[in-house]
């Protein structure tokens, strides 16, 4: 068979650097020796230099380095007593750690070796692995590559972390983040303890809580008793090649209200905007689940602006403040009076805050729209006629209390790729925003919901105590949304 021979270096220089690369052909994928293999999304990391005998005929190739590199794709095709050789050189179109913005990955089931590869060939800043999932963990062995702080530091942008915790059973799936040790508040069944026991604890150690995806049945409880610190509007259901278009066992969509791919993202967006209605200050975060989903890592990100350079713990800090945004292709920057997300802008009662908002979008890709969404409504939207960027100040009114975000769209292909901001929150004089009472209706009828389930299923629990423990958090989260009715 013939030897195809590649050597992947960043133009004008001279190193190989690690990237991920497709070869597949009509009838399946090829793995070369020497590689990280990753078969569920049909890619293998490269260090740079690899070779690889093939069959006669057409291949196709595609050479891929995270978000802020231009891809590389073509066919080939092969004959009989040839060999092949390839220089690729990938160019960088964007470089945001210039920029002060740095990318991390919430959500990574990847082997603790593997690691060090996967987050040079993505060019990912900040990758907390998952090492405690339920009843599994890795072994002391595993462990023992990591240093004693349990961050690897792999140069002076990049790192890896252990001791992220995910608990993911019937209520839905809340990450722990950079834990010391496992947190283990007895678990009995696939309900009990319910998810927000693992918040509790995680906070009262001084841990952060992602809520991984808001439509777990779980996801208004720990959100109304105070249990996560960020919520995944860019999840592991949006993948590289398609959408996993389904909510799995959390609460299912209206399908004739979200119809779709691009249903099933709006229903998640229009999930967290009902949090942002009650006057909840809730910022985003993302998460591929490389590792058991056909995502690379890395593939949805959150970068987040660090404006005194890249420091793996302030990285964290600063994504719980809501300087931030999620994206799997486009670039997003979006200020109002130079605020930035996670700001408030603040303005005297009686006039409208008069401002000047500015965007900036850039992406490898045609764009599609861009929205600007203020308190739930769509209060400025450009369309960009398949330009891959795009640049525009604007006079925003805002007469109230409440949020603001941009999101912006490529033109929609095998999968949804957009970009979203964490909100810009407003202050119009002493007042909070007002909460919008339908926010509260409806995710007050979803945890009453959820108390219904627990209460009819007569097998859920092993005692009549543990019952009592769940359903008891059910019945303050109702009376937490309720309050807002009165």
């Amino acid at each position: 068979m013939p030897l195809l021979k590649v050597q992947i270096s960043e133009l004008d220089k001279p190193h190989i650097i690690p990237a991920r690369v497709h070869i597949w052909n009509e009838k399946k994928s090829f793995y070369p020796d020497g590689c990280i293999p990753y078969e569920r999304d049909n890619h293998f990391t490269t260090n740079g230099s690899f070779k690889l005998q093939v069959p006669l005929g057409k291949l196709w190739i595609l050479i891929e380095k995270g978000k802020e590199y231009k891809s590389v794709e073509g066919e080939l095709f092969i004959e009989k007593g040839q060999d092949y050789h390839i220089d690729c050189e990938l160019q960088h179109w964007i470089n945001m750690a210039e920029l002060g913005w740095y990318s991390g990955d919430l959500h990574i089931h990847r082997t603790i070796t593997e690691l060090k590869s996967l987050v040079l060939a993505e060019d990912l800043n900040i990758a907390p692995n998952i090492t405690i999932w339920n009843d599994w963990r890795y072994t002391n062995e595993d462990v023992k590559i990591i240093p004693k702080d349990r961050v690897a530091h792999i140069d002076s942008t990049h790192a890896f972390s252990i001791r992220t915790q995910e608990d993911e059973r019937k209520g839905g799936a809340v990450m722990l983040l950079n834990l010391d040790s496992p947190i283990n508040p007895g678990l009995t069944t696939d309900w009990h303890p319910a998810g927000f026991a693992y918040c509790r604890i995680a906070h009262e150690r001084g841990f952060m809580v992602d809520q991984e995806k808001p439509f777990w049945w779980e996801a208004p409880v720990n959100v109304a008793l105070g249990g996560v610190d960020t919520i995944g509007i860019l999840n592991n259901h949006i993948q590289r090649t398609e959408i996993m278009d389904n909510e799995a066992w959390g609460k299912p969509r209206d399908l004739d209200r979200y119809p779709g791919y691009m249903g099933f993202v709006q229903n998640v967006l229009d999930l967290y905007y009902h949090y942002l209605n009650l006057g909840l200050k809730l910022p985003i975060s993302a998460g591929s689940a490389s590792g058991v989903l056909k995502n690379p890592v890395g593939f949805n990100r959150l970068y987040v602006h660090l404006a005194e350079g890249y420091d793996y713990s302030n990285w964290f800090q600063v994504m719980k403040a809501g300087r931030s945004f999620a994206t799997n292709g486009p670039m997003l920057f979006f200020t109002i009076n130079e605020s930035e997300s996670g700001d408030t802008l603040t303005g005297a009662v009686g006039e409208p805050l008069e401002a000047k908002a500015s965007i900036k979008v850039m992406s490898v890709n045609p764009l599609d729209n861009i929205q600007i969404i203020y308190n739930g409504e769509i209060i400025q939207e450009f369309s960009v006629n398949d330009s891959q960027e795009f640049s525009q100040e604007f006079d925003v009114s805002l007469t109230e209390s409440g949020w603001i975000v941009a999101r912006a769209y490529e033109k929609q292909g095998k999968t949804i790729k957009f970009a979203h901001t964490s909100p810009i929150y407003v202050q119009i004089g002493l007042f909070p925003m007002k909460p919008r009472k339908e926010s509260a209706l409806y995710y007050a009828d979803w945890c009453k919901e959820l108390l219904e389930m627990s209460v009819a299923d007569k097998n859920r629990y092993t005692t009549s105590v543990h019952r009592e423990e769940v359903e008891s958090i059910y019945r303050r989260a109702i009376a937490f949304y309720e309050g807002y009715l009165t």
